[in-house]
């Protein structure tokens, strides 16, 4: 089977255990999806393949594209995909300066979403004061 999603000339790192994740004992998100449905785990790549390698989609350069998903995964609370992420983003050059940049914008932008999560509940109760 030929290896496919490998970033340009980074390692593949979903269809098999690359180094991104080699220090990892457990089984990666990825791992359990391929064993439990495999169906799944192509169309992810699939899709990995067509964003991430498509020669009409390379106006983001892959840096920043991972740095992309780095801030992505912090505000979604992943630490397995913060980390993996993070550690293809310095495998495409990023420096270390950039990757904790990208996660404290990650940071203000969650931020101003619960700001407008919790306007209405503000406004409410700014107009019921007691």
């Amino acid at each position: 089977m030929t290896p496919r999603g490998g970033f340009g000339t980074l390692p593949p790192p979903f269809n098999k255990r690359g180094p991104e994740m080699e220090d990892s004992t457990k089984p990666t998100p990825m791992d359990i999806l391929r064993a439990t449905v495999p169906e799944g785990a192509k169309t992810y790549l699939d899709h990995k393949v067509a964003i991430m390698e498509n020669p009409e989609l390379q106006a983001v350069p892959t840096k920043y594209k991972l740095l992309v998903g780095i801030g992505v995964a912090a505000a979604l609370q992943s630490s397995t995909c913060t980390l993996m992420w993070t550690k293809l983003a310095r495998q495409a050059g990023a420096t270390r300066a950039e990757i904790a940049e990208a996660i404290l914008v990650s940071r203000l932008m969650k931020m101003a979403t619960i700001n407008d999560t919790a306007a209405d509940a503000l406004a409410w109760l700014s107009d019921n004061d007691d």
